[in-house]
């Protein structure tokens, strides 16, 4: 009620990239201090067993999960560990450092609950974040998003190089690796996506997982996919996946469509190329949820992440809920964080737990199995 009353109008008069910015200066300050993180945990952090999944080996006490997109730059793990949630993601990270798009890269719509970026897969590179990450002891299930550096230069054969080597930087720190294939590979602006491109990037991704496998551990690596894609590329895709063995999907990424949008049009010109999230994705993501969850079968677990908490008309643990029916295994937010504040996460989990017990599902992963 406070952060809706008074703080999120006070931070929406005030512009989203340096909220963003202060944000995560704060974040990497508390992240820094075992203090902060244990009254934040006093305050925030709800979790119950009965909420417990384990997939890909791992254990994830609730399916909450913060999406890539937010920490960036591998900054704020303790923080999001003691708010609650799950799992997280970090990045997109790319080889080598790029600065991403000049502002305005980010561009608030409250009257659709949505947000459109341009930031421009900007990131401080693999050197950077490796060394800051490869002596942290993550608290929760913590995957490395990875994608190949924006240059466009860096394009074709160069391009894949780019992508792999980034791949064998991360694949032994984190729990799990997700690909992000919308990047372009080629000149003409074909990305990952396309089969012809993706069919050999598989391939020597296939070959380079089985020269670092360990005996122990095998990293899960999962592909996000864009709510964009056509059935016929998504069918291909989905072939190739399993081919090569590739363990799961994010479903999904930002959406170009501008559908059914309330905010001025104006506003939107503003950002004619741009990513949408928000309550405006959850259409598209829940729709490919659904397909993908038929389509394989279930055989290949999935995150999926599109609008959770950006609906003040509904719970965000109902929406948690409905993409669960739909095939999810687990969840992820980002926007709604912004539209919420850092209680979406108790009041998700909370919201989660209520659900079970007027169901009579004594355990999530009973649901889960049975589906």
């Amino acid at each position: 009620m406070l952060y809706d009353k008074l703080v999120r109008p006070l931070l929406f008069g005030l512009d989203p990239e340096f909220v963003h910015r202060q944000t995560v200066r704060i974040g990497d300050t508390l992240s820094q201090s075992s203090l902060a993180c244990r009254l934040l945990t006093q305050i925030y952090h709800t979790q119950s067993e009965v909420l417990d999944v384990k997939v890909w080996g791992l254990d994830f006490k609730t399916p909450l999960g913060l999406a890539a997109g937010f920490d960036k730059q591998g900054q704020l793990h303790e923080v999001i560990a003691a708010l609650g949630f799950g799992h997280m993601e970090m990045g997109s990270i790319s080889l080598q450092p790029w600065p991403g798009n000049p502002s305005p890269t980010l561009l608030r719509l409250p009257q659709d609950g949505g947000l459109i970026n341009r930031l421009g897969l900007n990131s401080e590179g693999a050197q950077i974040i490796h060394k800051r990450l490869r002596d942290r002891q993550f608290q929760i299930p913590t995957g490395i998003n990875l994608v190949k550096t924006a240059d466009p230069e860096i394009a074709g054969e160069e391009a894949m190089e780019d992508f792999l080597e980034d791949f064998r930087r991360f694949y032994p720190l984190a729990d799990f690796i997700t690909l992000n294939l919308s990047c372009p590979n080629t000149v003409e602006g074909k990305t990952f996506e396309d089969p012809e491109v993706l069919e050999p990037f598989l391939k020597e991704l296939k070959k380079i997982r089985a020269e670092q496998a360990a005996p122990q551990r095998v990293t899960p690596v999962l592909v996000k996919l864009s709510p964009d894609l056509q059935d016929r590329e998504l069918d291909r895709l989905l072939g190739l996946a399993e081919e090569h063995g590739i363990d799961g999907f994010v479903i999904a990424n930002t959406t170009l469509r501008r559908e059914n949008l309330k905010s001025p049009t104006a506003e939107l010109e503003k950002f004619p190329v741009g990513g949408l999230s928000g309550r405006p994705l959850k259409e598209y993501a829940q729709q490919m949820t659904r397909k993908v969850f038929r389509r394989t079968g279930g055989r290949l677990p999935i995150i999926a992440c599109g609008g959770i908490g950006c609906d003040p008309q509904k719970h965000p643990a109902q929406e948690v809920w409905e993409y669960l029916e739909l095939g999810a295994t687990l969840v992820q937010v980002y926007t709604g964080l912004i539209y919420r504040g850092p209680s979406l996460v108790r009041l998700t989990n909370r919201g989660l737990m209520q659900i079970l017990r007027e169901k009579g599902i004594p355990r999530l992963a009973d649901f889960l199995q049975t589906r």
